[in-house]
C-alpha cells in the first residue's frame, strides 16, 4: 500500500472475476471510475456495519416478542387441570419428606 494522491491511498484488491466483471460494467454504465465505484461501496458497507448492531437488536427483540405471544396461546389454548409446574412441585415436596 502506498500513498497515490493527497487524502487517498493505492493499493491492490483481489476480486471474483465474476464480481469485478459486473461491477466494471455497472461503473461503465454509470459513467464512474471502478475506484469511485469501490470506495462508494466501502463507505456503503461501514455504515450498514454501523447499525446493524442497533437492527439486530430490534429484530431479536421482535422474535422474542413473538415467541412470548406464541406462548402465551399456546397456554390459553392448554387443557384445564394441572400444570407440570404443580406436579414437579408434588415430586419435590414427596422427595424431601
Amino acid at each position: 500500500m502506498e500513498i497515490w494522491e493527497s487524502g487517498f491511498v493505492k493499493t491492490t484488491l483481489e476480486i471474483d472475476d465474476e464480481l469485478y466483471r459486473e461491477a466494471k460494467a455497472h461503473a461503465s454504465l454509470t459513467g464512474r471510475k471502478m475506484k469511485d465505484l469501490v470506495t462508494e461501496g466501502l463507505r456503503l458497507a461501514l455504515i450498514a456495519a454501523a447499525h446493524a448492531p442497533a437492527a439486530g437488536t430490534a429484530s431479536a427483540a421482535r422474535q422474542l416478542e413473538t415467541c412470548f405471544t406464541e406462548a402465551d396461546l399456546a397456554m390459553q389454548a392448554a387443557p384445564a387441570g394441572s400444570t407440570a409446574r404443580t406436579h414437579l412441585d408434588l415430586d419435590r415436596n414427596r422427595l424431601e419428606s
